[in-house]
């Protein structure tokens, strides 16, 4: 569905990625980790169009749709919480106003070539509206919004009459109404209580039948709904198949197979230079050590990725009452 290909981006002195690829596929479950500001925002701005990169391609198939909910939720006033979740898709309204306009004009009378346009075109955006959910556009906003939090008695309130915490609520409500076939969901868990979790596990895992790639600190929920996980770190991105608990265990091991062969490379090219800086002057060895100098000039070296180092302490017990120090 999407393609990311040898993608590289540099902001300032950082370089965030250096010729990397990622595949979103039809019904794939994917989490996306890693640390701040390694680039996980701005894979989403790439695929958003939002953001390019300095070098690469990123590709599309035909008829993706794309939904964002990022933790910018942007303007929100004037209209009513219903109205609002619904104008997220303002262009389904706007086709089934077009259709409301072309069943007014069949009633009239016509030659028979306009009608036959006429249905021919009304027959397209029918079958378009249905496919997209048109039709329970509005029962599918109210169940949303009741999923995460938000009532039939509030329905038409003003959005302005909200706090922040639940636009944010609104503005997921908005995503997951639009019910696009590509899900990308950055932090979609903060601003909400366990009951609004439970009720978005449930949907993104038995209702949303999309592709889903989706940042999440709550690692739990990432593991009940996520299938593969894509590490952003050190320029790189890197595939995991399976969640987030298995990420941890299979990334422990492979940094163990790293550091093993990095030790073994270190120590070839430790005895490479040995040999070359005692046989150098000896004229009866320059064959030999130019072979050597060649073939470690042409080794890719072996790079240990920097990973957070985790402080570890513990606060000692405190006496009790009436107890001296």
């Amino acid at each position: 569905m999407i393609h990311l290909t040898g993608i590289s981006k540099q902001h300032g002195s950082r370089m965030l990625f250096k010729n990397a690829s990622l595949q979103i596929l039809p019904g794939t479950r994917t989490g996306l980790v890693g640390a701040n500001g390694t680039g996980k925002t701005s894979l989403f701005r790439f695929i958003m169009g939002e953001e390019e990169p300095d070098s690469g391609e990123i590709s599309f198939s035909k008829k993706v749709k794309l939904g964002y909910f990022s933790q910018d939720v942007g303007e929100m006033s004037g209209g009513s919480v219903l109205a609002e979740v619904m104008s997220a898709a303002s262009d389904l309204v706007a086709l089934g106003e077009r259709m409301k306009e072309m069943e007014s004009a069949m009633a009239e009378p016509m030659d028979e070539d306009a009608l036959s346009t006429l249905l021919e075109t009304y027959g397209e955006a029918a079958e378009e509206f249905e496919s997209r959910g048109g039709y329970d556009l509005e029962t599918r906003a109210q169940t949303v919004l009741t999923g995460l939090g938000i009532g039939p008695a509030d329905y038409h309130r003003p959005v302005s009459s909200f706090s922040g915490g639940w636009k944010m609520r609104i503005a997921l409500a908005k995503i997951l109404t639009l019910n696009p076939n590509v899900l990308l969901l950055d932090e979609p868990t903060n601003h909400l209580d366990m009951e609004s979790i439970i009720w978005l596990e449930n949907w993104l895992v038995t209702d949303f039948k999309g592709a889903l790639l989706m940042t999440c600190h709550d690692h739990d929920f990432m593991n009940r709904v996520v299938s593969r996980i894509i590490e952003v770190a050190n320029s790189a991105i890197t595939s995991y198949g399976g969640n987030y608990d298995f990420y941890v265990r299979e990334r422990e091991i492979r940094l163990a197979q790293l550091l093993a062969s990095h030790r073994r490379q270190q120590e070839m090219l430790a005895k490479e230079e040995d040999f070359i800086a005692r046989f150098k002057a000896r004229a009866s060895h320059a064959a030999q050590v130019q072979s050597r100098i060649k073939k470690i000039e042409k080794i890719e070296r072996i790079e240990i990725p920097a990973y957070q180092q985790v402080i570890r302490f513990q606060f000692s017990e405190l006496p009790g009452p009436g107890m001296m120090w």
